[in-house]
């Protein structure tokens, strides 16, 4: 990464907006670059100035900001990199004679967003409230708490950590909505993970649920699947068992769909066996749907 491509992802680096191979390859330039290093203070420094004036606005108007900046950038000259909406942002406010106006612009939307800000609103800062809870503009990560609970770590205009247990809904909605609009797949994965723990709710069946049936990537699948081990008697966790053992493009997931399913053995079990030993073009799965099917006394040819 050369001097001017770390330079005009400083700010993005400080607000955790970067890719984790972005800030690797920025962290080590700035291991080796004196210069860049102290751009970096000179960011930081003008980060902390903006942030003096203190401003908490609510998590919802700053979805809708940022969604109406990108579209409005999306208009004005057509679909942007990430980087380049900042650097045309930057570049606004560092041309000389607008620097006044644009730090004064900062300062009064901080002021004004504090200020339409709703008692009700400041509420979903506190898990503890009656309220819906946080919605994150971004989850950065999650791990389980020593404690016992949860650890989400946001970011939003600055990064914080939010602490619970899963009980609590905030943290649970917070899961779920990583889950279902993260494109981290590390992150749905500790997600689901973490949510497994409580697959006896209906509410975060669903998501597992729906996690095996559409999450791209197969390790969340097999997460999830985990989770739902407990509940293949299940109609609808049968049916997406089911599903990912005719659909599934991961051999291993469909080996455990094939286990899960002959525990509780049912009358259309026999078909989809069947189906599968057709269709499956995996040696070591056909093998398992035909053992399943000699073990359940059916045909091994489908009707």
């Amino acid at each position: 990464m050369s001097c001017e491509q770390v330079k005009t992802r400083l700010s993005l680096y400080l607000y955790g907006e970067l890719s984790f191979d972005e800030e690797e390859a920025l962290e080590q330039h700035l291991d080796v670059c004196e210069d860049c290093r102290r751009a970096l203070d000179s960011e930081k420094n003008w980060h902390s100035a903006v942030n003096l004036r203190e401003a908490e606005p609510a998590p919802e108007l700053l979805v809708e900001c940022r969604k109406r900046l990108e579209h409005r950038l999306a208009v004005e000259s057509g679909p942007l990199k990430p980087a380049s909406r900042w650097t045309w942002l930057r570049n606004f406010g560092s041309i000389t004679y607008l620097r006044p106006a644009g730090a004064l612009a900062l300062l009064a939307v901080g002021f004004i967003a504090a200020r339409i800000t709703t008692p009700q609103q400041q509420a979903l800062y506190h898990l503890g409230a009656p309220q819906p809870g946080p919605v994150a503009t971004r989850v950065r990560w999650v791990e389980p708490d020593p404690a016992g609970g949860v650890r989400i770590t946001l970011d939003e205009t600055r990064q914080r950590t939010l602490s619970g247990g899963l009980e609590n809904q905030a943290i649970q909605r917070l899961l779920v909505s990583t889950v279902s609009d993260s494109s981290d797949p590390g992150l749905r994965v500790d997600s689901v993970d973490i949510l497994n723990s409580h697959a006896a709710s209906a509410e975060v069946r669903k998501v597992l649920l729906r996690a095996l049936r559409q999450d791209p990537n197969s390790g969340v699948r097999l997460k999830a699947i985990e989770g739902l081990k407990s509940f293949a008697g299940d109609a609808e966790v049968r049916d997406a068992l089911a599903n990912a053992l005719l659909e599934d493009d991961s051999p291993t997931i469909r080996t455990v769909a094939i286990d899960l399913l002959v525990k509780h053995v049912e009358a259309d079990m026999a078909g989809v066996l069947q189906e599968a030993l057709r269709r499956d073009n995996n040696d070591y799965v056909r093998l398992r749907c035909e053992k399943a099917l000699r073990d359940m006394n059916a045909s091994i040819g489908t009707f």
